[in-house]
């Protein structure tokens, strides 16, 4: 798989990609394009801060027993759950953004955990 610096930054890399595809498309399909790409790169922003605490997360209850690890992840779960609904609440009231988009952006840490391993198998093959 990598280690984790490199899986994470490769992580990273793919959700700007991916926003910067959503991007193209807004251009085309967004009726207001500001707040359509205000909300799509709010999500990428979410979405990387997210993954980074979910490495945080992981390296700190390695350092705890299982019991410990296990409570750990799920407050911490907790925590970035509770975070992302403060901000689609937040977009949602203040209508600052797209909250279509704000959501697209934050898949992007999906997308990214299911192109990762791909990413990372095509590129070892050609060295």
């Amino acid at each position: 798989m990598g280690k984790p610096e490199a899986v994470i930054k490769d992580m990273t890399l793919i959700m700007i990609l991916y926003g910067v595809m959503i991007q193209v498309i807004c251009f085309f399909v967004a009726d207001d394009l500001l707040k359509a790409t205000v909300g799509l790169w709010l999500g990428i922003i979410t979405a990387i801060l997210m993954l980074r605490n979910m490495k945080d997360s992981l390296n700190e209850a390695l350092d705890l027993g299982e019991a410990g690890a296990k409570k750990y992840m799920q407050s911490a779960y907790l925590k970035r759950y509770i975070a992302l609904v403060i901000v689609f609440v937040a977009v949602a009231i203040t209508g600052i953004a797209n909250v279509l988009t704000l959501l697209a952006g934050v898949m992007g840490l999906k997308v990214s955990a299911y192109l990762q391993p791909i990413k990372q198998k095509i590129f070892s093959k050609q060295n």
